[in-house]
């Protein structure tokens, strides 16, 4: 995968196919390799753009480098600069997608479309509080316990309940992709990237004008109640819940998840051909 030096990091990215733009953002312990079997499935006329967020996969920053939504979002934007992209599709998962939706706030010329799955706008101060407290009783034993017994213990939450209908085989592989990390790395993005460190967004999301579509699994219900507020908030956008799936929707129904994604791109070129905004679109 290539790399691209920029203050305080080296961003390693994927790039499949051509076309369009769509940049696609991993969840938290995961990476780009996470978006290989969804791309698969869908139609071969976009350009996919899949970076390793900072603290994952192969990206490095140096001792003390911030890992926090700003930093990435500046990533992103030297990612688009280099690569001449004006305007991307952006889709992000759980932690992807709440970067998704501090760069749609903060970059809006440079989101054409908005998706995410599993994803909030930020917790309550109280909630905020608490999390921060949990996010760093984990950072500090991942830091003194490593990688793997952090895995076996995130791989066992009740969040991720469902995975195991896809077998033993894409277990391994799934695994294989989260053992990839370190340790420093994952310990810096729950300091800097978890719910409790993320600015709440609620109060600007209804600002939004590109086509934005929220995505959440039925078996997920604290995330099916977020996906509604979202789409509540945002004027125009789709609301779609997926039968038989909880938090990680495009890894337990990627072909459910790729045509939802289709539909939104699909979408998304049709209001931009038709020069509309999203709040003039009706939502389903």
């Amino acid at each position: 995968m290539p790399l691209l030096d920029g203050p305080g990091v080296s961003l390693s990215y994927a790039i499949v196919g051509e076309g369009e733009p769509v940049t696609l953002l991993h969840g938290f312990t995961l990476s780009s390799r996470n978006w290989r079997e969804l791309i698969a499935k869908m139609p071969g006329h976009r350009r996919w753009i899949m970076p390793d967020l900072r603290g994952h996969g192969d990206t490095r920053t140096p001792p003390g480098a911030p890992c926090t939504m700003d930093a990435c979002a500046a990533d992103l934007r030297m990612l688009w600069d280099h690569l001449g992209v004006e305007r991307s599709h952006l889709a992000g998962y759980s932690m992807g997608g709440r970067l998704a939706l501090h760069v749609a706030v903060r970059l809006p010329e440079r989101v054409r479309s908005l998706l995410t799955i599993s994803a909030h706008a930020g917790l309550d101060e109280q909630a905020r509080a608490g999390r921060r407290q949990g996010d760093e009783a984990l950072a500090e034993r991942i830091e003194r316990y490593g990688v793997e017994p952090f895995v076996n213990y995130w791989a066992a939450q009740p969040l991720f309940a469902g995975i195991e209908r896809r077998g033993a085989a894409y277990q391994v592989q799934l695994r294989a992709q989260r053992m990839a990390n370190r340790p420093d790395g994952l310990a810096a993005s729950l300091r800097g990237m978890g719910a409790g460190a993320m600015e709440p967004l609620w109060d600007e999301i209804g600002g939004l004008a590109m086509p934005c579509t929220f995505a959440a699994g039925e078996e997920d219900a604290a995330y099916v109640a977020s996906a509604r507020r979202l789409a509540a908030a945002v004027s125009g956008s789709r609301l779609e819940i997926v039968p038989r799936a909880g938090h990680a929707v495009h890894m337990q129904r990627p072909a459910q998840m790729a045509r939802i994604l289709d539909a939104h791109l699909r979408r998304a070129d049709g209001a931009a051909a038709a020069g509309t905004s999203a709040s003039s679109l009706t939502p389903a």
